[in-house]
């Protein structure tokens, strides 16, 4: 076993599922919470449900109390709740409620059953995402679990939280998982603001399409939604990475995990991820759609100049062949990043990837996300890796496998903040005044809450008052003033509304 195990113990009936859907109204912020409640057997006499709806985070105000006789229908009851105004769940501000629903014969407890819960809107519209009414890009880093080698896939919940707390330190609002993780990843994505993509762990270009692997697969797309449905975290479900996504076999299975999902969830998106998506265009007397065409978004893992072996100026028009392709779907970049051993050239090298591969995404308007791969080496056994010393590794990382920083890891938070400063000025006798853009590339959302430091030092900056920057939008310029520290020049840290660390200017 590589998890915790609990024993849990109740008396009769005891609840099978807990299914919550909560629905933000966007134009008032109200809300409507759907709840699904299973219990096994037969209804032998009326059991009561209590219900209640706390805030997580803030003050713990009681939102919805209530006991209710609930109508079974075949083991199954559901209930709706409606109010009127709720704190919606945004990465920036990831505000939480707690769910809890007991079981009563009479007064009695005999089973109880949580979860935590967000109100939030995510959809794909318009080629663009929306959350909760506003369009927004994406950009985040994926961490490879269970490679530091001194726990493997036997990571302690302190350990993933480390990982959780490095993808963070870099600026990450999304991520894509290959394989399930422990609720506890789930959960500080919850309460840090990460946008997840789960994804079953069928992987890989040997992977066949028979009766055996889309049984398994078929299962594991079941209990993966049924397990993790209530996380407000995970906005998508994904069916496979790097199949072979044009053969009709492996796009037939592709096709049952996606209608398999849907049957599941119609609230969240549901793709696969594809790495044959470039291999053929609309205007080829023979093609094909991709696989990645069953989702609801090109989701397209693209390593130009290095596994894909193109000059690395032509990047741009493959993107854009992609997009002239699937002209109605959002596209966005599921992997990047450059991989050592099998491509020499060090940090330095990665670094180079990295600005060259950002700057050809952000000038694309079509491209809505992008997700660097990796956050840290990773141990594997995948054909094709060079590297074999005591802990056969590819080198992914802006982290090495013990969650050590290379130079690449500052230039990727750098690149994913989503204020630009500029410059600083002294207009004004006592006073400095910060110069800062809302950033036009990747991510782009509205900046509401973050703040700045500014000293002649890093540590004097890491010391200073913040002060509040007005709300930023995409490339909208603000100012603001702070007092003079008196040294010629200055250091500026940015900081989310969570204090988190944004971005220093002009570099560490």
């Amino acid at each position: 076993m590589i998890r915790p195990v609990a024993l849990l113990i109740s008396e009769t009936p005891a609840l099978t599922t807990l299914k919550a859907t909560p629905v933000l109204h966007e134009a008032d912020s109200a809300g409507t919470l759907r709840l699904q409640v299973a219990q096994p057997g037969a209804i032998k006499k009326p059991y009561q449900l209590a219900i209640r709806l706390s805030e997580v985070n803030g003050s713990g105000t009681v939102l919805y109390e209530q006991t209710q006789i609930p109508v079974w229908q075949q083991g199954t009851t559901d209930i709706t709740v409606n109010f009127p105004k709720v704190k919606p769940w945004h990465f920036d501000f990831p505000n939480l409620y707690r769910l809890e629903v007991t079981v009563l014969d009479g007064k009695k407890a005999v089973d109880k059953q949580h979860a935590d819960i967000g109100f939030r809107n995510f959809r794909l519209q318009d080629g663009k995402i929306w959350l909760n009414g506003e369009a927004v890009k994406l950009m985040g880093v994926e961490w490879t679990a269970g490679s530091n080698p001194q726990y493997g896939f036997a990571e302690p919940a302190a350990e993933i939280i480390r990982h959780a707390q490095l993808m963070k330190d870099v600026n990450a609002i999304f991520t894509r998982v290959h394989f399930q993780q422990d609720d506890v990843f789930y959960d500080f994505c919850n309460r840090n603001g990460i946008l997840v993509q789960e994804e079953v762990p069928l992987w890989g270009g040997e992977t066949p399409a028979n009766d055996t692997i889309r049984r398994i697969a078929t299962a594991q797309v079941q209990t993966m939604i049924q397990q993790h449905y209530n996380h407000p975290s995970i906005v998508s479900w994904g069916m496979g990475n790097e199949l072979q996504g044009r053969l009709p076999a492996m796009q037939q299975m592709i096709a049952g995990l996606v209608a398999t999902a849907r049957s599941l969830d119609s609230t969240r998106m549901i793709d696969y991820v594809s790495n044959t998506v470039a291999h053929s265009f609309y205007n080829h007397p023979a093609f094909v759609p991709d696989a990645a065409a069953l989702g609801d978004a090109i989701l397209m893992n693209e390593y130009g100049g290095s596994w894909w072996s193109i000059p690395t100026g032509s990047l741009g028009s493959y993107l854009d062949s992609v997009h002239a392709t699937y002209p109605d779907k959002v596209m966005m970049i599921s992997e990047f990043g450059l991989c050592e051993p099998n491509f020499k050239g060090g940090d330095p090298r990665r670094i180079t990837d990295l600005i060259y591969h950002m700057a050809v995404y952000e000038s694309k308007p079509y491209i809505e996300a992008a997700i660097y791969f990796d956050l840290t080496d990773y141990r594997t056994h995948y054909p094709g890796t060079t590297d074999e010393p005591k802990y056969r590794r590819r080198i992914h990382g802006v982290y090495d496998m013990y969650g050590q920083p290379k130079p690449s890891m500052k230039v990727l938070r750098e690149l994913s903040s989503p204020l630009e400063v500029q410059q600083v000025h002294r207009w004004k006798k006592g006073m400095l005044t910060v110069q800062l853009f809302g950033s036009m590339g990747l991510p782009q959302h509205r900046c509401t809450g973050y703040t700045v430091q500014v000293g002649g030092t890093l540590a004097e900056a890491m010391n200073a008052v913040p002060v509040t920057i007005p709300t930023t939008m995409p490339g909208k310029q603000v100012f603001v003033e702070v007092k003079d520290h008196g040294q010629p020049q200055s250091v500026v840290i940015v900081r989310r509304p969570s204090g988190q660390l944004v971005s220093v200017w002009p570099g560490e």
